[in-house]
């Protein structure tokens, strides 16, 4: 990889346990540790209360953007035209300490040449940077500026160039006022998806966070609902919405949100789903004109969530991300299979002839596709490298609708006993209508 300085750039931002109450207008911490059970992080963040709302704050703002918490579907006329009725309520803005500051601004002079875009593992100067089932978006969706929301919330990391990046966590802030005291766990929050949705000017959020009902254990939540907020802002506030899809019993999962806007316009959520009665399996599903409900009737299963015995995804297949190419009108899916822990985890790729919904095998429906470069199946993979020993490469996503690249996380520094998952971006190649990493083996770059 090409081992770069980096500068650092501030980059202009916007802006509990429950039995730890705060005041309203409170400045707290909202970034408490992880969960053990999915992320391991490099930073040990400071120690963080839940955003505690006042008791007559929980019910749901009265505007047509905020359906009851247990809302699974939206009437089969939500793909309406949006309404005007995003105007949020009166922002209980959450902040970090006054202690913790943003990076100076460091910047080269304006006639130094432009920094070479980093490949491999990203780096801020020398320091890599943490985060789990990465959420890349840019702003407007114009490809200047990126922003990467992270699993935990610890993170939210942004460059303008691939080479010199800037953690924008202490101005980023969230307003979460009628979501449940168990939701506003926010260091339990799982894979985050953002888009920037043009008909309502806003940033619209998915992420997996426990359900009111969930219980919590050594092992984690034992259920999980996809909760959304809106966002003026790449950093918010965020500010909470309802429950796009909310569990319905206990040992319910619902995590990894992929949202998705079509060369048409239309809207989609891609998710994965276990345990508690539903089956295990990537679904797909339209969403309404404001991106807040599931269209009634459009759940899709896409692929199993297992892989099968004696297949490289170990029963495991998750993080689904979507992208279509207007050259071959072909919808691609890039998930992750294996286990997140160990050098097993690694992204594989769906294809999709017949549109995002479309699992009809005479139709060229969603299935299983790979390059058939070197004879590896996997897009990127890192089995038998000690460097990702603690963690292979998963959670990618394309970098943009060019699909040139491809950003995830990986423990890349495994071999020095560092289990955290980083941020690492790869060109990619195509072949067989299929996107692959152009490297023996199809490995990443060596950290």
């Amino acid at each position: 990889m090409r081992k770069l300085s980096l500068c650092l750039v501030l980059l202009a931002s916007a802006c509990s346990d429950p039995d730890v109450a705060t005041a309203p207008d409170a400045a707290v911490d909202d970034r408490p540790a992880p969960d053990p059970d999915r992320t391991p992080d490099a930073d040990a963040p400071l120690d963080g209360e839940d955003i505690d709302a006042p008791a007559d704050s929980l019910d749901a703002p009265t505007d047509a953007l905020d359906a009851p918490a247990d809302s699974l579907d939206a009437p089969t006329d939500a793909l309406d035209a949006p309404t005007d009725a995003l105007d949020a309520p009166d922002a209980r803005d959450v902040t970090p300490p006054r202690d913790v500051t943003s990076s100076p601004d460091v910047s080269p002079p304006r006639d130094a040449p432009a920094p070479t875009p980093m490949t491999g593992l990203l780096r801020d100067g020398s320091a890599p940077l943490p985060c789990a089932d990465p959420a890349l978006f840019s702003a407007q969706g114009a490809r200047g500026t990126y922003y990467a929301y992270c699993t935990g919330m610890a993170h939210v990391w942004s460059t303008s160039d691939w080479a010199r990046f800037d953690d924008l966590r202490a101005s980023t802030r969230f307003d979460l006022t009628g979501m449940s005291a168990n939701g506003r766990q926010m260091g339990s929050w799982w894979a985050p998806d953002v888009v920037y949705a043009p008909d309502l000017r806003r940033y619209v959020m998915w992420v997996s966070v426990p359900d009111a009902r969930a219980t919590r254990d050594a092992s984690g939540w034992d259920t999980r609902s996809l909760a959304v907020l809106t966002a003026e802002t790449p950093t918010g506030p965020w500010i909470f919405r309802g429950l796009g899809l909310a569990a319905t019993a206990a040992g319910q999962h619902f995590i990894d949100p992929f949202l998705f806007r079509d060369h048409d316009g239309r809207r989609y959520v891609f998710f994965k789903r276990y345990g508690g009665g539903v089956s295990s399996s990537i679904v797909g599903a339209a969403l309404d004109a404001n991106w807040l409900h599931l269209v009634a009737g459009s759940q899709v299963e896409i692929v199993d969530g297992f892989g099968g015995p004696g297949t490289w995804e170990q029963n495991v297949r998750e993080n689904p991300a979507v992208y279509y190419d207007p050259a071959t009108r072909h919808h691609h899916m890039l998930f992750s299979g294996g286990h997140w822990d160990d050098d097993s985890y690694a992204t594989g790729h769906a294809l999709s002839a017949c549109g995002p919904l479309c699992t009809r095998a005479a139709s060229g429906g969603w299935h299983m596709v790979s390059s058939g470069d070197r004879g590896v199946v996997q897009v990127t993979q890192a089995r038998g490298d000690a460097n990702f020993r603690h963690g292979g490469p998963g959670g990618a996503v394309f970098q943009d609708d060019r699909a040139r690249f491809i950003v995830f996380a990986a423990a890349a520094r495994s071999a020095r006993g560092d289990a955290a998952r980083y941020l690492m971006r790869e060109p990619i190649a195509w072949r067989n209508d299929a996107p692959y990493v152009d490297r023996a083996g199809h490995r990443p770059e060596a950290p």
